[in-house]
């Protein structure tokens, strides 16, 4: 199944090459298009179609655990669109979410003054912009993402950046993730530069890697509704809709690109630096896949 599905997403560099002006999308349409018909295809009936999806989930725990027909809006929940466990988890656990005091920090480092006395939210006079990042730069021709746009608001007012592993940056994303809240994700894709960008992170969602030779797809799509251990695997539909995350392992709120490369030192490789190319390029690719669907950030996870 896995297989039939990269046929279908993995596209033609030959066929993105001729697409015409103001069509850079027409491929990553065709992509996103097939991931939610794979999934909303598998989540549709978990039990009647187990040998097909779930081979190695005991019929008796889809019975008991796993919610379905999942609707293609649920998949903003990750996890909880589908586990039964896991939702009622998280629900107990957001009665008092873990996430509240980051998330008035996060406010309140947004609107703190700069020495010249701006602030965030004269770079971003609406707070709520998560739907479009990350964007395209035409003009850097290059991906930027929420990260890189904050920094570039502090250097632009004689700050200097922040460290992309600090919890700080992760907080402001977090109070603009709340602010944004219900809007659909909206990522554009507007020249023939951005399409490469794109088809890069692509590959990267595809590489294998490490010792174990796996690739993101072994785990968020074929492997996707079955579990390694104790750990449910989420759908790579809706994965990054509820993010910055507090992560209950980190004990704290952390961002998309500090998750992914936990993803990938897991299967043995070294993970490229936060904010390198590569990975800005995988969240553009992994973000246009769930165009459409709601953020739902912050939120919690283990």
């Amino acid at each position: 199944m896995l297989k039939a599905i990269e046929k279908t997403i993995v596209a033609s560099t030959v066929l993105c090459a001729f697409l015409s002006a103001g069509a850079f999308d027409v491929q990553a349409e065709k992509d996103r298009l097939a991931m939610q018909n794979y999934f909303l295809t598998k989540f549709s009936d978990p039990l009647g179609k187990s040998a097909s999806y779930f081979p190695y989930v005991d019929p008796e725990e889809i019975k008991k655990d796993y919610i379905y027909p999942v609707k293609l809006e649920d998949f903003a929940h990750g996890t909880a669109a589908w586990y039964r466990p896991t939702k009622e988890q998280l629900a107990e656990i957001n009665e008092f979410p873990p996430y509240e005091i980051a998330l008035d920090e996060g406010k309140e480092l947004f609107y703190k003054k700069f020495a010249n006395g701006k602030s965030y939210s004269d770079c971003f006079p609406n707070p709520a912009v998560r739907d479009i990042y990350p964007l395209f730069d035409t003009t850097k021709k290059e991906v930027v993402t929420l990260e890189v746009a904050i920094n570039e608001c502090r250097v632009k007012n004689g700050e200097n950046p922040l460290k992309y592993e600090q919890d700080d940056i992760a907080k402001i994303m977090g109070y603009m993730a709340f602010e944004s809240r219900g809007k659909p994700l909206a990522i554009k894709i507007p020249t023939k530069e951005a399409m490469q960008a794109y088809d890069d992170g692509k590959k990267e969602f595809y590489k294998q890697r490490g010792y174990f030779a796996l690739n993101c797809a072994e785990c968020h799509i074929s492997g996707s509704g079955q579990r390694i251990r104790a750990e449910a695997l989420s759908p790579t539909l809706g994965a990054v809709t509820h993010f910055p995350v507090y992560r209950l392992k980190w004990g704290a709120i952390g961002t998309l690109q500090r998750r992914l490369q936990g993803c990938i030192e897991d299967t043995g490789s070294l993970a490229p630096k936060m904010q390198s190319k590569e990975l800005r390029n995988l969240e553009y690719f992994l973000t246009y896949m769930s165009n459409g669907l709601k953020i739902d950030g912050p939120d919690t996870r283990k």
